[in-house]
C-alpha cells in the first residue's frame, strides 16, 4: 500500500508540475497522471480497494472544505442573477441533455446522469483564472463566482436524487416519504448542531490552544457526519458537506480551514489520480469523434443558456457573453458525481469515461476561451451591426439600450469607466472637490443607483465609440479606465484618442508587463493598485524607524524611478 501511494504521489507531482509549467489547471495534471498509471497497467498498484478508500476520504474532505468556505455574503451583491440564473441553467441543461444525448446512443438514465454532470462548471478553474487576470471583483467575475456557488450546492441534491431515480421502478411507493423524512430530520439536525451544539464544542476545543487537538476534533466531526448520512442510506460525501456547513457557523471556521486544507489537498490528489486510472488513451482514441461531439454540444448549450439568462435578468450583452464563455467548461464536482455513479453501478465504465473525457477537454480549453472572449465579443458585435442588422437589433441594441441615454452637457470633466471599488472612490473624490464627472458602466444596478443619487451616468460598454461619444469624451479633460480587462482597456484608449487626441488618460493595471504597452498606446499614467499599496506601506515602515520626511520622500521617489514611474 505504501509503495502504491508512492507511485501515485510521484506521478501526481510530475503531472502537476507539467500542468503548472504549461499554465494548465493542476487537476488536469493529476488526472493525466492517473491516465498514465492506467495505460501502463502498473502491476505494483495492487491495493486498488485501499486506494478507493483514500479517494473517498479525498472527496469527503473536498466537500467538507466547500461547506466551510460557503458564504452567503459572497452571494449578496449578485444573489438574484446567481440564484435564479444558476438554478434555471442547471435545470435547462439537464432537460436539453435528456433530449439531445440519446442521439449519441445513450439510454435515458445515462443521458440524465451525463446532463447532470455537464450542467456543472469548475469553481477551482474559473476562480483561479479570474484571480490571475485581476478580474475576480469585476461584474462578470462576481456573477460567475456566485453562479458557481449555486452549482456547487446543486451537487448535494444530485448526489441524493440520482441514485434514487436509478432504482425508481423497484422502489416501493411507501419508501419515498421515508426517504424525504430522513432528509428532513437530517437538515433539522444540521440546523440545531450548527446553531447550538458544535460552536460551543469548538470553542472549548479551541480554548485548549492546541492545533493538533483542533484538527483531530474537526476531522472526527467530518467523518462522523459522513458516516451518519451513509448509515441513513444517503451519500458519504453529503454528510461531509453538511459538517462543513455546521463548522462555517463557528468563530473558528477560518482557522479550521487553514488546518484542514493540506490534508484535503493530499487526499483529493489521490482522488483525482484514481479518476484518471480508469480512463485509458485507447478509449480516448477510439471514441474521439463522439467525445468532441459531446464537448461541442455541452459548450454550445451552456453558452446559449447562460447568455440568454443573464440578458433576461437585465445585464449588458458584454457581461452576459463573458459570463457565458466563463461557465462553458465541465467542473470538478462532475468527477464526484461520476465516481458515485461508477461505484454504485449507476453508470457503465464507458459513460464514466465520457464524463471524464469531456470534462478534461473543456477544462483545457477554458483558459483560451477566457483570453479570446473580449475580442470575440467585439468582433461579433461589429460584424452583426454591419452585416446582420436584425440580429444586432435583437441581441445587442434591444438589451443594451434598456436605459435611455440623456444628453449631458458637460465640459472639462472626468470620464470614469467602471464604477467598482476603484471608480467609486474616485467619483467620491470628484464630488468633494466639486470636479464635474460622468460615469460609464454596463452594470444596470450601478447605473440605477447613481441616477437616484443625481450622478451623471451613461449605461453602456466603455469600449464602444458611440458610448464614449455620448459621455462627451471629446470635451473631457481626463478619462480614467478603472476596468481590469486588457482588451477593453485597449479599445477604450483607442476610441478616447479618436474622439479627443489631447485627453489625459489614466489607466489601472495589475501587471508589470502592461505598463510599457499602455504607455505606448497613449496612456499618460498607469496606476498599479498593488504597487501603490506597497508605497504606502514603505512610507509607514520608514517613518516607524524614525527616518525624516525628506529621506522617506527621496527613497520612495527612487523606487518609483526603478519601477518606471519617475
Amino acid at each position: 500500500m505504501v509503495f502504491d501511494l508512492l507511485i501515485i504521489l510521484v506521478l501526481a507531482f510530475i503531472g502537476g508540475f507539467l500542468a503548472k509549467k504549461f499554465r494548465q489547471p493542476l487537476i488536469l495534471g493529476y488526472i493525466l497522471a492517473g491516465v498514465t498509471i492506467g495505460s501502463l497497467a502498473v502491476s505494483a498498484i495492487a491495493g486498488r480497494g485501499q486506494l478507493e478508500s483514500l479517494a473517498e476520504i479525498g472527496v469527503a474532505l473536498l466537500l467538507f472544505s466547500l461547506g466551510i468556505e460557503f458564504s452567503f455574503a459572497r452571494l449578496s451583491r449578485v444573489r438574484e442573477v446567481a440564484f435564479w440564473g444558476g438554478l434555471i441553467q442547471i435545470l435547462s441543461c439537464i432537460f436539453l441533455g435528456i433530449l439531445i444525448f440519446p442521439r449519441f446512443g445513450f439510454d435515458f438514465y445515462s443521458s440524465l446522469f451525463l446532463a447532470s454532470c455537464f450542467s456543472l462548471s469548475s469553481t477551482a478553474v474559473v476562480t483561479k483564472i479570474l484571480l490571475e487576470k485581476g478580474e475576480l471583483d469585476s461584474l462578470p467575475g462576481e456573477i460567475m463566482v456566485g453562479w458557481l456557488l449555486i452549482q456547487d450546492l446543486a451537487v448535494l441534491p444530485m448526489l441524493l436524487i440520482l441514485p434514487r431515480i436509478a432504482v425508481l421502478e423497484s422502489l416501493p411507493l411507501w419508501q419515498i416519504p421515508l426517504i424525504l423524512g430522513k432528509v428532513g430530520v437530517l437538515l433539522l439536525l444540521v440546523f440545531i448542531l450548527g446553531r447550538v451544539v458544535v460552536p460551543k464544542i469548538l470553542d472549548r476545543v479551541a480554548a485548549v490552544n492546541s492545533r493538533e487537538i483542533l484538527l483531530l476534533a474537526v476531522v472526527a466531526l467530518c467523518f462522523l457526519a459522513a458516516s451518519g448520512t451513509y448509515a441513513l442510506g444517503l451519500s458519504f460525501a453529503l454528510g461531509a458537506f453538511l459538517a462543513g456547513l455546521i463548522v462555517s457557523e463557528s468563530s473558528q471556521n477560518h482557522a479550521i480551514f487553514s488546518e484542514i486544507r493540506p490534508l484535503r489537498d493530499i487526499f483529493s490528489i489521490v482522488f483525482f489520480v484514481s479518476l484518471g486510472m480508469m480512463l485509458t488513451p485507447g478509449f480516448l482514441l477510439s471514441h474521439l469523434g463522439q467525445i468532441l461531439g459531446l464537448a461541442f454540444v455541452v459548450i454550445i448549450i451552456k453558452l446559449i443558456v447562460v447568455l440568454a439568462l443573464v440578458l433576461y435578468l437585465g445585464y449588458h450583452s458584454k457581461t452576459a457573453f463573458l459570463v457565458g464563455v466563463g461557465l462553458v467548461q465541465v467542473g470538478e464536482f462532475s468527477f464526484v458525481l461520476a465516481r458515485t455513479g461508477i461505484s454504485q453501478n449507476l453508470i457503465t465504465a464507458d459513460v464514466y469515461s465520457y464524463i471524464l473525457s469531456v470534462a478534461l477537454l473543456t477544462i483545457v480549453l477554458t483558459p483560451f476561451f477566457f483570453n479570446l472572449a473580449p475580442k470575440v465579443y467585439t468582433k461579433v458585435r461589429k460584424t452583426t451591426s454591419t452585416r446582420f442588422p436584425k440580429i444586432y437589433s435583437l441581441v445587442f441594441a434591444r438589451f443594451d439600450r434598456r436605459q435611455a441615454l440623456e444628453e449631458l452637457p458637460l465640459e472639462n470633466h472626468v470620464v470614469i469607466c467602471g464604477f467598482g471599488r476603484v471608480g467609486s472612490w474616485l467619483g467620491r473624490a470628484c464630488q468633494i472637490s466639486e470636479i464635474p464627472f460622468i460615469v460609464v458602466d454596463f452594470n444596470q444596478k450601478v447605473v440605477s443607483e447613481l441616477k437616484e443619487k443625481g450622478i451623471s451616468v451613461v449605461y453602456g460598454d466603455p469600449a464602444d465609440l458611440e458610448v464614449l461619444d455620448f459621455a462627451q469624451v471629446d470635451k473631457a479633460k481626463a478619462i480614467v479606465i478603472a476596468i481590469p480587462d486588457r482588451h477593453t482597456q485597449e479599445l477604450v484608449i483607442g476610441n478616447a484618442l479618436t474622439l479627443n487626441s489631447k485627453i489625459n488618460i489614466i489607466c489601472r493595471s495589475h501587471f508589470e508587463e502592461d505598463q510599457a504597452r499602455l504607455k505606448a498606446l497613449g496612456v499618460q499614467t498607469v496606476i498599479m493598485p498593488e504597487f501603490e499599496a506597497s508605497l504606502s506601506m514603505i512610507h509607514r515602515i520608514l517613518q516607524a524607524f524614525g527616518e525624516e520626511k525628506e529621506e522617506v520622500a527621496g527613497k520612495i521617489k527612487r523606487i518609483k524611478i526603478e519601477h518606471g514611474m519617475g
